[in-house]
């Protein structure tokens, strides 16, 4: 089991297309974006007329949704930060289970959303790839627990069964019906849940586990796409200049600049990260604040995760919809843990990006915006945070160290970091 546990992934990866940053060297994390170079930022020192100038905080600070989800007290709640345990008792500590249960993290439209084409191919796609998401997630815990055991332990075949049985989906035929409108996809779901209901530590190439997450991908591979092979190439194309933060906060890419790789300048102070959690607390204009809390979260990463849930739970499109989530999720789950031995709250992060993915629709149904349904797409094929992704343990290390370095930041920084 052991020495084959990578093998289903490798297999995932063909189905999902985006990854999570399982290292600070993994380069190009949306598939349809242009990779740009890594390189040591410049040194730069910023002086507060020109902190005070980028950010320009007026008026009242305003929330945009009541947070129902995604507020503080919530997030704990989700993370399983509010039940008490003896930190270094395993027995006390359940790792594996999660306050939000698996059928919160499937999409169902929103009462206002439309049941149109695009809908139906969002529901097909995401809801299948949840399903491999919920099975991925539990094959992991497997894995990290199996891996822990000490060699003069050794564990058996009744080990394995017990921990496999434990770690089961908690997904109904009646449920997988609702969320998966077509025969095909419906009876591959089952399938799959049941290769790994018997699954038994084999995973190696031909095993009965391995096979059924080939027969996976091919169905998967059959679907009406979101968009084509074609319009992801425009949008690549031309996707940066389109993405430019520049061009809503003029300025910014000092900020940003502040947390590249080797940057060796003055940071931001206590005051003037003050100064930033209220320029997104007074922007109204989404695209700005949205902006603003991705740098915040950088700093402040308690009141930036706030911030940026407020943002995603508002149901207020922005282009910069799909990083404010990958943020958001990899800040709460770092604030809780980045060690593979912790609670890693996939399905309460999927059930926030079903609530992206409708934003997303509301959007194009207002909208026929081509690049909104490439970022769609993308958002659909996000990995899960996977549990033994970085050194650190967890994946959201990793996304975060990337978040800084590389993903979503202009190949004009790092070109001119180059020049230094």
């Amino acid at each position: 089991m052991k020495e084959t546990f990578l093998t289903i992934i490798t297999i995932l990866g063909i189905i999902v297309c985006m990854s999570s940053c399982r290292n600070n060297k993994k380069k190009d994390p949306v598939t349809i974006l242009p990779p740009a170079e890594t390189a040591a930022p410049e040194k730069t020192t910023i002086p507060d007329s020109l902190i005070t100038r980028i950010l320009s905080a007026s008026g009242d600070s305003i929330m945009l949704s009541s947070q129902a989800l995604t507020s503080f007290d919530k997030m704990l709640t989700a993370l399983g930060e509010d039940n008490e345990y003896e930190e270094d008792s395993e027995e006390d500590y359940d790792f594996l289970h999660e306050s939000t249960p698996e059928t919160k993290a499937f999409f169902f439209r929103e009462p206002d959303i439309r049941d149109t084409d695009l809908a139906r191919r969002v529901q097909l796609r995401y809801n299948f790839a949840a399903v491999m998401n919920r099975v991925v997630h539990s094959y992991e815990w497997f894995g990290r627990v199996s891996s822990d055991v000490l060699e003069e332990e050794k564990y058996t075949k009744k080990d394995t069964l017990e921990w496999v049985r434990e770690s089961q989906p908690v997904l109904t035929s009646a449920f997988i019906d609702t969320c998966l409108p077509t025969a095909e996809s419906s009876s591959a779901a089952k399938a799959l849940l049941r290769a790994y209901e018997v699954f038994d530590g084999h995973d190696e190439e031909g095993s009965p586990f391995h096979k059924a997450f080939q027969r996976y991908r091919e169905v998967f591979n059959g679907f009406p796409e979101i968009v084509s092979k074609e319009t992801e190439a425009e949008f690549k194309e031309g996707f940066w200049d389109w993405y430019d933060k520049e061009q809503f906060v003029p300025g910014i890419d000092n900020i940003i600049r502040m947390n590249m790789y080797d940057y060796k300048g003055d940071g931001l102070t206590d005051e003037q990260v003050d100064f930033l959690r209220m320029a997104v607390k007074c922007e109204k204009d989404i695209d700005r604040r949205t902006i603003l809390a991705l740098e915040l979260i950088k700093f402040d990463e308690l009141g930036g995760t706030i911030l940026l849930g407020d943002i995603l739970e508002s149901g207020i499109y922005t282009r910069y919809l799909l990083e404010a989530w990958i943020s958001w999720r990899s800040s709460a789950q770092m604030f809780h843990s980045p060690s593979s031995f912790s609670v890693i709250a996939n399905n309460y992060y999927d059930r926030i990006r079903v609530k992206c993915l409708n934003t997303f629709l509301r959007h194009c149904q207002k909208e026929d915006d081509i690049r909104a349904k490439c970022l769609l797409e993308n958002m659909i094929l996000c990995e899960i945070i996977h549990r033994m992704a970085s050194l650190a343990g967890n994946g959201s290390f990793a996304t975060r160290v990337n978040l800084c370095y590389e993903m979503f930041i202009h190949p004009r920084l790092l070109e001119e970091s180059n020049k230094q």
